[in-house]
């Protein structure tokens, strides 16, 4: 603390010396409580104004005095302007910290296309907000963000668990592929999930609902080698690996089937532009994908990748939609490394 009596004017002292006294403890103020972003430029800062006050002492005269106060004024305006910068630097960090945080949450949890643009439109209102009062009201947004895509992780594992657990039960039966077909109906042996025939119905049901709903067709690339080289048994994991993959990386309200061949079908009820479902795409098909297996006496790590389409099923008909899912996955089987 400052102790201001020896500054108050001594008896007989003119008003000149008295307002030099008081331009002292100004300076004195200022520098007792600057800021501190930099410890030694705090430092700094305080012995030129302490330096600035005991000259003042020692040339009390006005024009001294005028020439010692506008050099005060510069050296807490450089300060200050130093302060700023520093805090503007500060809030660019945070504010790249919580872009590569909600960027990395969203490739974890690969939470929905909504939930996505809800973090996005987050973070861009963070990049702007300077006000307490503002950042308050997004921090609680951000809670309810991320809640919501912990919910859309905890049924996406719950939705992979089922997958398993229903391959699982199917696999153990001792029927044969006819009755356990039969018994299942519309149930795909492999990935446990719904079958062409569900998919075809759901398909139908979208386009006659006149939803805004694409279909994604996803092929999983050199199926038929793995087959011919490895044994069916490896393909079946290798495309129950990849069901498996899809599911976790859909939304809670898209619906995944098992298509015909080495294909899978997603649809998606989006309301957004297309380029941003297909970005949407592109990100999930992009993840890195192994399986390995074990052959003669050696681990052997397969790559796994896939080719997709999308279409948009608005203002079509199933005969379309039939005609180029079917297009795709012909073209797709008679690709180089498909036979």
């Amino acid at each position: 603390m400052i102790s201001i009596k020896k500054f108050f004017a001594l008896d007989g002292e003119d008003a000149a010396t008295s307002h030099s006294r008081l331009v002292w403890l100004i300076l004195e103020a200022v520098a007792s409580h600057a800021v501190e972003i930099d410890p030694m430029e705090r430092q700094a800062f305080q012995a030129s104004l302490r330096n600035l006050v005991t000259r003042l002492e020692q040339s009390p005269s006005s024009a001294s005095s005028l020439v010692l106060t506008g050099e005060a004024i510069k050296s807490i305006e450089t300060y200050n302007r130093g302060v700023q910068r520093a805090l503007g630097s500060h809030i660019r960090e945070l504010q790249s910290i919580v872009s590569l945080f909600t960027r990395s949450m969203l490739q974890v949890s690969k939470g929905s296309a909504a939930s996505a643009d809800k973090l996005h439109l987050i973070e861009r209102q963070i990049e702007k907000a300077f006000q307490s009062e503002d950042l308050r009201a997004l921090k609680v947004q951000l809670e309810q963000s991320l809640g919501t895509i912990c919910e859309e992780k905890a049924e996406q594992e719950r939705r992979s668990a089922q997958i398993g657990s229903q391959l699982q039960d199917a696999m153990s039966r001792p029927e044969s592929a006819a009755v356990l077909s039969e018994a299942v109906g519309d149930l795909d042996l492999i990935t446990g999930l719904p079958n062409f025939r569900a998919a075809e119905k759901a398909i139908h049901a979208a386009i006659a609902a006149g939803t805004s709903t694409y279909a994604v067709l996803l092929s999983v690339d050199r199926v038929e080698v793995i087959n011919s080289r490895f044994g069916f048994s490896v393909g079946d994991r290798i495309l129950m690996l990849f069901g498996q993959h899809l599911a976790q990386r859909l939304s809670s309200t898209d619906r995944l089937f098992r298509w015909r061949g080495p294909g899978f079908l997603a649809l998606l009820d989006r309301n957004g532009p297309e380029i941003s479902i297909r970005a949407e795409v592109a990100r999930m098909v992009s993840a890195r994908l192994e399986q390995q297996i074990e052959l003669g006496g050696r681990s052997v790590l397969l790559p796994v990748a896939a080719s997709w389409m999308l279409t948009g099923l608005a203002n079509s008909t199933m005969e379309k939609i039939s005609q180029k899912l079917d297009g795709f996955s012909a073209g797709q089987l008679a690709a180089p490394g498909n036979h």
